[in-house]
């Protein structure tokens, strides 16, 4: 099997005629193969992209067909303007039974992919399609609620609608029109000057650049209007379908992605089925290298080695073997989840997640009032304070707290994964809450949350914690975090506002996390009520920045005492 055949714009027509194109990459010669199936919205024909987390040449070598398709409305592919997720479930079934039909198909499909290219799978699998064998989905999101704790994922929504999404998006729209040019070149300016132009922009549903391409980004509307998990997110999120996936599922995820949240929620609703493996890597979005922000975790981090074992498109591979092979490689005996345990930079393999063995202990805020700062008076202790106290900070929206690292999509201009925090630390609306030295080694492997006791002089405003490792060296390495709008304080409830000044029991999920913090650093905790533009900005008016651009500043109080014992919840492993 020395030659492989590349095949470009390949026709598979769907149910309502629509023709979707894609590439195939083949071995040469007679013979039937199974199929890999990859399905994305970021041209095909990009293999930078495309060939990030599977080799195709590779994979047609071990004897398989792999096929690479733009979807509907993307690229080579016909359709109407695209819409997120919207058609990926009967495309997706679509697409797997047209590739089960090719010539040199055997009949077995597999699909894989990284994003949305995960995504894809799952919408797919949930319309059970008779020849889907097994996935392999990567950092694959859940939906498009771009909510957390409800406040708006700004950064997300913006740099992935404007400056992925719109290029081709205003191409297809307008190639051909009179105003081609103009607003092709008022895209590139938008997407340059994203600041100003999507960060920046009050009310954000104003934005000039959402009218381009005939209004190509209509999603971006339905999202700002849908600020809960409604119908519209159900409609076209996974969660409420997960019941029908009935293949085998590979997960892979990472600490510092910003799907991680969506990943493991949505991992809770299917990790009960029969085959399903989940891992979990240091990475950021899109990114396998050991270096992630300003960490090294070693080269059993990277794609090409993993836990010095294998590299990414191996085991991929070794995973479609087995299930659209039948080549009996061991895989299915390995444990259901392999996690990266940062500090020590080690992969380990575990029976479940979370961990049945974690002992959930809280570490509580102390102060005499003055923690703002990192050379404030804050600190941490496993016993509840006794003493009636609370530390005050003044929340301006017009001089946010800006984000540096943690899991986001923002411009390479702002880093992501650990990051040092201390420049975060030197503003006087950053509340820190620090331990002593550690004596021993600390592993905090689950998720994190924070209990927070707080007032604020405004009708509804922010709330967010940041778990930091000091190193010895007095780095401040972000490891989670999170973020609550206080109307929405009530998980799943209507939103409303607070009354100014009454104190609030808050619960701020930071995610998860594996990480040992070791003998001589400490445990720190921040505390603020902005992370921007990772986050949307609370305008502290009870307005959303959706449709408003009126601010005030907000005074802000968090407490901690025996009433109002004001914690971070670990998850330590013994």
């Amino acid at each position: 099997m020395s030659s492989i055949i590349h095949e470009k714009n390949v026709p598979a027509v769907m149910k309502d005629g629509t023709i979707l194109y894609a590439d195939v990459f083949r071995p040469q010669g007679e013979g039937k193969y199974p199929v890999l199936l990859q399905r994305t919205p970021y041209n095909k024909a990009f293999l930078p992209l495309t060939t990030m987390v599977l080799d195709p040449i590779a994979a047609a070598h071990q004897g398989y067909v792999v096929i690479i398709q733009d979807v509907r409305g993307r690229f080579e592919s016909e359709g109407e303007p695209f819409y997120i997720y919207k058609n990926e479930y009967q495309d997706g079934f679509d697409s797997v039974e047209w590739a089960a039909s090719l010539p040199y198909s055997d009949g077995n499909v597999g699909m894989y992919g990284l994003s949305y290219k995960g995504m894809t799978q799952f919408q797919a699998a949930a319309m059970q399609p008779p020849h889907l064998k097994a996935i392999f989905p990567i950092t694959w999101g859940a939906d498009a609620f771009m909510y957390r704790g409800g406040a708006l994922e700004l950064g997300l929504l913006i740099s992935w609608s404007l400056a992925t999404i719109g290029p081709n998006a205003v191409v297809k729209a307008k190639k051909g029109k009179e105003d081609f040019g103009r607003e092709f070149m008022q895209l590139v300016d938008a997407i340059d000057h994203i600041e100003e132009a999507g960060f920046q922009q009050l009310p954000l549903q104003d934005s000039e650049w959402l009218k381009l391409g005939d209004g190509f980004a209509s999603f971006v509307h339905d999202i700002l209007e849908h600020e809960m998990r409604d119908e519209f997110h159900q409609e076209i999120g996974l969660k409420e379908k997960a019941a029908r996936f009935n293949v085998p599922v590979f997960g892979l995820a990472g600490w510092y992605d910003l799907l991680l949240g969506q990943d493991l929620e949505h991992y809770e609703t299917w990790k009960h089925k029969n085959h399903t493996k989940l891992m979990i890597g240091p990475w950021a979005h899109a990114g396998f290298a050991p270096q992630v922000g300003e960490l090294n975790f070693g080269l059993s981090a990277s794609s090409l080695l993993l836990d010095m074992k294998t590299d990414l498109t191996s085991l991929q591979l070794q995973w479609f073997d087995y299930w659209l092979k039948g080549i009996q490689n061991g895989i299915i005996d390995e444990a259901p989840v392999k996690i990266f345990v940062m500090g020590e930079n080690k992969w380990r393999s575990e029976q479940e997640w979370p961990l049945q063995r974690t002992v959930y202990t809280p570490y509580y805020f102390e102060s005499n009032g003055k923690a703002n700062t990192k050379n404030g008076d804050g600190s941490l202790s496993i016993n509840m304070p006794q003493d009636e106290n609370f530390d005050t900070y003044v929340y301006d929206p017009a001089n946010p707290v800006p984000t540096l690292g943690g899991n986001h999509l923002l411009p390479a201009n702002y880093p992501r994964g650990p990051i040092d925090q201390q420049y975060i630390e030197e503003r006087e609306d950053v509340l820190v809450y620090c331990s002593g030295l550690l004596t021993e080694d600390l592993e905090v492997t689950g998720p994190v949350k924070v209990i927070l006791y707080a007032s604020s002089s405004a009708v509804d405003t922010d709330f967010t914690a940041k778990l930091v490792d000091v190193h010895s060296n007095g780095k401040a390495i972000n490891i989670a975090d999170g973020i609550i709008r206080a109307k929405y304080r009530e998980n799943n409830q209507p939103p409303s506002l607070i009354t100014p000044n009454e104190v609030y029991r808050y619960e701020i999920d930071l995610l998860a996390t594996s990480n040992v913090f070791k003998k001589g650093h400490k445990l720190r905790v921040e505390i603020s009520s902005s992370n921007f533009p990772r986050f949307d900005r609370n305008l502290n008016t009870g307005e959303s920045g959706k449709d408003s651009k009126e601010m005030i500043a907000a005074t802000q109080k968090i407490y901690h005492s025996e009433k109002y014992p004001s914690h971070i919840l670990l998850p330590v492993i013994p």
